[in-house]
This record gives C-alpha cells, sequence and structure tokens, in this order.
C-alpha cells in the first residue's frame, strides 16, 4: 500500500508529463513562429527543465 505523499508524486508526475507533452507539442508547431526569440529560448529551457524533473520524479517512485 502506498503512502500518501506517494500518491501525490506519482500524480505530481503525471500532471507535470501531461504538461511536458502540451508545451512539447505547441514547440513542434506553428504558433512559435510568431515568438521572440528570447520567449522561444525560456520556452525551450522551461522544457528542459521540466523533463529534468520529471526523471527526478522517475526515480523517486522506483524507490517506492
Amino acid at each position: 500500500m502506498l503512502e500518501p505523499f506517494q500518491l501525490r508524486v506519482y500524480k505530481e508526475k503525471e500532471d507535470l508529463d501531461e504538461k511536458i507533452s502540451k508545451l512539447n507539442e505547441f514547440l513542434s508547431g506553428d504558433g512559435t513562429r510568431n515568438l521572440a526569440l528570447e520567449d522561444l529560448r525560456l520556452l525551450s529551457d522551461q522544457f528542459y527543465v521540466m523533463h529534468e524533473y520529471s526523471k527526478i520524479l522517475s526515480r523517486r517512485i522506483s524507490r517506492f
């Protein structure tokens, strides 16, 4: 049986992965054409950090 905090970690990763997927779709689409270069860089940085965070959550979950 999982502890409540473990369930929260699973939920957090699930939510984060959904946001990563949506951001990836946006970055891969035509919506980025109208963005300033700095905004595109920031979104790319955000995508990278979110992905790293997801990997950390995966590592935590593997220890449950």
